[in-house]
């Protein structure tokens, strides 16, 4: 019952209008704090259990949402509920539960590969951990939904402004997420979300005049004292990770890529300490001050190995994933002239410049070495510089020296494995330069799946650049006894060498303990398995190779750039046996296909089983009638909530690539497809006022602009990787703005039609209706988004977009379609009956 100031305010002229701007108020800040909110928790989960996991959050954001409109729909009070009172009431509850389940997901323990490798008992207690960590994140965006519900089914004839200002909101959250990680990190950027609630809550009571109970403020209070206590409980990392809570933490911070944390460990070799990549063992900073005693240590030591084939000082070599700066220290070692060393997280590079300066001899400060942050792959677009080495040295984020956690690696894209970066490199090299790649292959006498698919993916790359991949290729493999000793070096010369490099790579070996040399470029030595044999191979042997072999080690590109998706999904779901220890195959698809499950599960849960159970305690009378055209009207809103996410998603990951890293791609590219989604909401009314003639016109329009892009996203990104970040930014706005317009029309169209058919039903059950809808179209974008995944890892990220544009075809069909009613007036033609024509043209005129 709404209060008597406020219905007294309603009468007074003019209150309806600023009641209005209100609304559209309320849609924009609940817009900012759910987004802001999504991408905050992305970077928290990623760090707490894997990075595969930033999808689920995705998905479990549109899931609350979901059942926010579930809610609304069920309940008539709700619906019933003067829509500002809902937000000064729900607001500042959203905040407190917003607090609660903050502290549950920062503070709950989980150990995920007991999954798959523990107890049956064990597994199921860690698939329970996993189920709380997903109510509270569905909780937190439940609040937010519930307000945003609200507003979309009480004003549903203002919906394009409704959602354009949702939509800005959250636009401008994606644009201010990579800045505030930065300045105030993920955990404050949550708690602040959620006093920004509470205020949206006070703002409202204030505004409309509406008196103040000691209930309000309580829970304004409590919910504010809450936030503040929450940001005193620090993120727990899983226990698979090697990061523990009690881990004495020295220096430190969240970052856009990943967060990094500092801790001493005792080595027999020399002080260092190491750090940790959202709480994996990533990479170590040496004491080091040039002398014998601080660098003794790459005696035996497999950085070595190529300085002793290259036979000479380098003059200049660059380090793509220089972390910690060993690589660094090993280079100046050995005589190197320059060093260019790029490392892609700014924390990294802050503590190397500053905290670390001293102990680690100062090497991001001296004159022969240009420490860059950035992107690899952009900085070798943007150089013209020549090297005798370009050294990769597990170059990517997901820290693989942890066998325990490859599982991981899988629903990563890494775009410094591909042909095209492999391509790029070998570019840049002397002639008598080589590529370098040195990264964990932890299983290699038994599979050795990543060195095969470098080896795979590099002849590809270098077909017509090299004379010969044999004789211009090494291979050496360490077996050490633990997991970060085990690793292949594999070297790629721009030309066949001397013979005597062959001599000095195998003298070097002689002096590292577990290592051996199975190829050399001058063909001394005997084959020795499949790697040798794809080294040495016709292209047609290497072909029947991949094709006979147990798992999936073919090339990868721009395009498919899973390097470590080695297990097909169609013989994952045949399998789900748990008696293994091998952690990396077919773990993180079994995942991911595990998050799909859970994702429907609880989505039917919130969304689908309300209603049913509804229809089981009410009668047909209190129901109403059937909405005629329901079922196509089902079909349109899960067309275009998969279609969504399907083009959505990946166009982000696809812009990875050319913005450098996944945060900054989401950011943007979200920001620019809500931006532009925004304003082709808000001026979708004007493009006809049928929607036969308005939705194909959209439907083209769409189609056109994403052929574009699909057709040019190559030759552009390849020109474009070599321009400032601000040019590189600007061009993925250019590109993607025309495909987000274009979007923007379908959803408030299904609204009309939506309120349309129930135009002649009472404002109950038009508003259960239209949130019916919501909350169908909530629900395929939660299985979309972990979907396009599985879609972009099988066929790649060009057939996953054009599978969205065929979701809207299919919405398009539905639509037309949607409306035609029976004669007697029962369910019509989408349950097998036919209109007639008066009906059809009765309903068919619907403003879009």
């Amino acid at each position: 019952m709404a209060d008597s100031t406020e219905s007294a305010d309603v009468a007074r002229p003019g209150a309806i209008s600023r009641h209005l701007n209100l609304r559209l108020a309320s849609a924009f800040v609940v817009g900012f704090v759910g987004l802001s909110l999504e991408i905050a928790y992305t970077r928290v989960i990623s760090f707490k259990i894997f990075y595969y996991y930033t999808y689920f959050v995705i998905g479990l954001a549109l899931l609350g949402l979901g059942a926010a409109s579930s809610a609304i729909a069920l309940s008539s009070r709700l619906r019933s509920m003067d829509t500002l009172q809902l937000v000064r009431r729900a607001a500042p509850v959203a905040g407190l539960c917003g607090a609660i389940a903050y502290v549950v997901v920062a503070r709950i323990g989980t150990d995920t590969n007991q999954i798959w490798i523990g107890s049956k008992g064990d597994a199921l207690e860690q698939l329970a951990r996993l189920l709380v960590i997903s109510i509270s994140l569905t909780a937190v965006f439940f609040g937010v939904g519930l307000i945003l519900a609200k507003l979309i089914v009480a004003e549903a004839r203002e919906v394009r402004r409704l959602y354009f200002w949702d939509l800005f909101g959250a636009a401008l959250g994606c644009l201010t997420a990579v800045p505030l990680q930065l300045t105030i990190g993920p955990p404050a950027m949550i708690l602040t979300a959620n006093a920004v609630l509470v205020a949206l809550g006070l703002a409202i009571t204030v505004r409309t005049r509406s008196a103040w109970t000691s209930r309000h403020i309580g829970v304004a209070l409590v919910a504010l004292v809450a936030t503040v206590a929450a940001g005193t409980f620090d993120v727990r990392a899983d226990d698979t990770k090697t990061l523990k809570d009690g881990d004495a933490v020295a220096a430190g911070d969240w970052g856009a890529v990943f967060r990094v944390d500092a801790v001493q460990v005792p080595s027999d070799e020399g002080e260092l300490f190491v750090l940790h990549h959202d709480g994996l063992w990533g990479s170590s900073i040496w004491k080091w001050d040039g002398t014998r005693e601080t660098s003794a240590r790459f005696d035996d030591d497999t950085r070595q190995i190529p300085f002793a084939a290259l036979g000479r000082e380098p003059d200049r070599i660059l380090i793509i994933g220089a972390a910690g700066g060993n690589e660094i220290q090993a280079a100046l070692t050995y005589g190197v002239g320059h060093v260019d060393a790029v490392e892609l997280n700014p924390v990294t590079v802050d503590l190397l410049e500053n905290e670390f300066a001293d102990f680690s001899g100062n090497i991001a400060n001296r004159d022969d070495v240009d420490y860059i942050q950035g992107d690899g792959r952009t900085f070798l677009a943007r150089t013209d510089n020549q090297y005798d080495m370009v050294w990769f040295v597990a170059p990517d984020s997901y820290a693989a020296s942890n066998a325990a956690t490859s599982g991981a690696f899988v629903l990563s894209e890494s775009y410094l494995y591909t042909e095209e970066m492999i391509a790029e490199a070998y570019d840049h090299l002397t002639p008598d330069g080589m590529v370098v790649t040195q990264f964990g292959d932890f299983a290699f006498d038994s599979r050795p799946t990543r060195t095969a698919r470098y080896l795979v993916t590099a002849r590809d790359a270098l077909d017509g650049r090299q004379v010969d991949f044999a004789s211009q290729t090494a291979l050496l493999v360490n077996r050490g006894d633990s997991d970060l000793d085990r690793a292949s070096t594999m070297l790629l010369f721009k030309n066949p060498p001397e013979d005597d490099a062959s001599d000095r790579i195998v003298e070097s070996v002689t002096r590292i303990p577990t290592t051996e040399t199975l190829h050399l470029p001058d063909g001394s030595l005997p084959g020795a398995g499949i790697t040798t044999d794809i080294i040495t191979g016709s292209p047609a042997q290497v072909d029947e190779i991949v094709d006979a072999y147990d798992y999936d080690i073919s090339s990868i590109d721009d395009n498919r750039p899973f390097f470590w998706h080695f297990s097909g999904f169609e013989d994952v779901v045949g399998d789900w046996s748990r008696s293994y220890e091998d952690t990396e195959i077919a773990i993180g698809e079994r995942l991911l296909l595990v998050l799909i499950s859970v994702a429907v599960f609880v989505a039917a849960l919130f969304l689908w089983m309300p209603f049913l159970l509804t229809r089981r305690r009410r009668s047909g009378a209190e129901l109403g009638e059937a909405v005629a055209g329901r079922g196509r009207m089902f079909a349109y809103f899960a067309s275009i909530g998969l279609g969504f996410m399907f083009i959505e998603i990946s166009m982000i990951q696809r812009f990875s690539l050319l913005l450098g890293y996944p945060t900054l791609s989401l950011s943007v590219s979200l920001f620019t497809l809500l931006l532009a989604t925004a304003l082709g909401a808000r001026f979708s009314g004007r493009i006809g006022a049928n929607p036969s003639v308005g939705l194909p016109a959209a439907v083209g329009v769409l189609f056109l602009v994403t052929l574009l892009y699909l057709a040019v996203s190559d030759p552009i990104t390849d020109i474009a990787l070599a321009w400032s970040e601000p040019l590189r930014i600007a061009l993925v706005v250019l590109m993607l703005f025309p495909v987000g317009m274009a979007l923007g029309v379908f959803l408030p169209a299904g609204i009309d039609r939506a309120s349309h058919l129930t135009a002649e039903s009472d404002e109950n059950q038009r508003g259960r209706f239209v949130a019916w809808c919501w909350a169908v179209n909530g629900f395929f974008s939660v299985i979309g988004s972990s979907l396009t995944t599985v879609a972009s890892m099988s066929f790649g990220f060009d057939r996953t977009v054009l599978i969205g544009l065929v979701l809207y075809l299919v919405a398009l069909a539905a639509l037309r379609n949607a409306g035609r009613v029976a004669v007697d007036g029962s369910p019509g033609a989408d349950e097998g009956e036919h209109a007639t024509s008066d009906d059809v043209s009765r309903l068919d005129p619907v403003p879009v």
